[in-house]
């Protein structure tokens, strides 16, 4: 029994514990309980209020509206502030913070937690979770002010400290790789080296011209067992799944453009101008430019809306069924890319030309990419190339692993 309860509290800590027990298997029926108990209680019994919120945070799985009504009971209980017990505050704001972020409402949830911080002292947990909160608002130098009240010697202060610095050479590619490499050089100190800390080293040690550096970390991943090829290096590995950097004998279902087609695409894309910069930093040299039709789950409406048929045809083949995004991709003449790998090996992506010629290296494989679609894992290093006289266009549409 929690020791911050009142004395009514106690008097129905069957009722609650009873509560919670539902909470597992039937959130609705475990909120109306927990409502009815706050009621009962006078309106101001913290853990009740606290399990109904929980329940409507798990709601949100079979009913995505809830997120709203989520957000605003934690937020009703974190304002009582220092009143509510840190057993429940500190539970609370984390979720209210990871909602807020999960809405993209970044901000909001960076001035949650530096208004509430204060009444928890130091936690450790919590200020970590400041300084993500700092890096995903695009603000690495707040996100290292924090970092550097902390202690440098824990591996997930390094590891956020790492991470804010690489946002800062995203933010300012033309200042040259020195964020990079004090980035590389503060892992390098990393006493765990998991498959994301050793994938985003190796990134760093790339990117900042240090790739003999990166080829040994890769084979001692490997003969640590932190990962199975030197080439499928994403910083989270579902086990048992098919892991080929080329794929030939999937069933997929056929997509076919028409020149015309292709065309409303490059005048749309290129032309128009709507495409935005690539994600991730992994631009090397020259444009490599993105425009998305379908993430989150759902189909882009105004994206869709300038190239209506490439929409419809992926729509009525089936495609976009899930989370990850179908995207179109573009590259200028003489631009390239870092090697890059994605972030885990659930999905395969299904590229189509509709443009020029796009060279692909992928694990120890060269590809060109003119006319046949190809499926590839992303999950395996790769690097793009356009070594032609005009700019040219993909289409990659993310499919789950068909081992899962």
């Amino acid at each position: 029994m929690p020791h911050y309860l009142t004395e009514k509290e106690i008097e129905r800590w069957s009722d609650l514990e009873a509560s919670f027990e539902l909470l597992k298997t039937d959130p609705t029926a475990a909120k109306e309980k927990f409502d009815n108990l706050n009621n009962d209680l006078g309106k101001r019994s913290y853990i009740s209020m606290y399990g109904s919120a929980m329940a409507l945070e798990k709601l949100i799985e079979v009913d995505p509206k809830q997120e709203r009504n989520a957000i605003q009971a934690f937020r009703v209980l974190v304002n009582f502030g220092k009143k509510l017990p840190k057993e429940i505050m500190k539970p609370s704001l984390q979720s209210v913070v990871a909602l807020l972020m999960q809405s993209g409402r970044v901000r909001m949830a960076v001035s949650t937690l530096e208004k509430y911080l204060p009444n928890l002292g130091e936690d450790l947990e919590l200020k970590l979770l400041l300084v993500e909160t700092h890096i995903q608002n695009d603000d690495p130098e707040k996100a290292l002010e924090v970092a550097a009240s902390l202690d440098r010697n824990v591996d997930a202060v390094k590891i956020l400290e790492a991470r804010a610095l690489r946002t800062v050479w995203e933010k300012n590619v033309a200042d040259g790789v020195e964020p990079l490499k004090k980035a590389a050089d503060i892992l390098l100190t990393v006493s765990d080296k998991t498959a994301e800390v050793v994938a985003m080293l190796g990134e760093f040690l790339q990117k900042s011209g240090r790739q003999d550096e990166a080829v040994k970390l890769f084979e001692e991943a490997v003969s640590a067992g932190v990962f199975t090829s030197i080439y499928q290096r994403a910083g989270s590995l579902t086990a048992g799944l098919r892991a080929e950097p080329v794929w030939t004998d999937l069933d997929l279902a056929v997509l076919e453009f028409t020149q015309q087609e292709r065309e409303e695409v490059v005048q749309a894309v290129i032309f128009k101008g709507l495409f935005g910069e690539m994600e991730g930093g992994n631009t090397k040299e020259g444009v490599w430019g993105y425009f998305g039709l379908h993430e989150k789950g759902k189909w882009l409406t105004d994206e869709c809306k300038a190239v209506p048929q490439i929409c419809k045809k992926l729509k009525a083949a089936g495609y976009g069924t899930v989370i990850e995004k179908t995207y179109i991709s573009l590259l200028y003449p003489s631009s390239s890319t870092f090697p890059h790998c994605a972030a885990h090996n659930e999905i395969l992506h299904l590229i189509i030309p509709l443009s020029g010629t796009t060279n692909l290296r992928i694990a120890d494989k060269n590809l060109v990419l003119s006319e046949e679609p190809v499926v590839i894992d992303p999950s395996f290093d790769k690097e793009f190339f356009n070594e032609g006289s005009e700019a040219s266009v993909i289409l990659v549409v993310s499919l789950p692993h068909p081992d899962l």
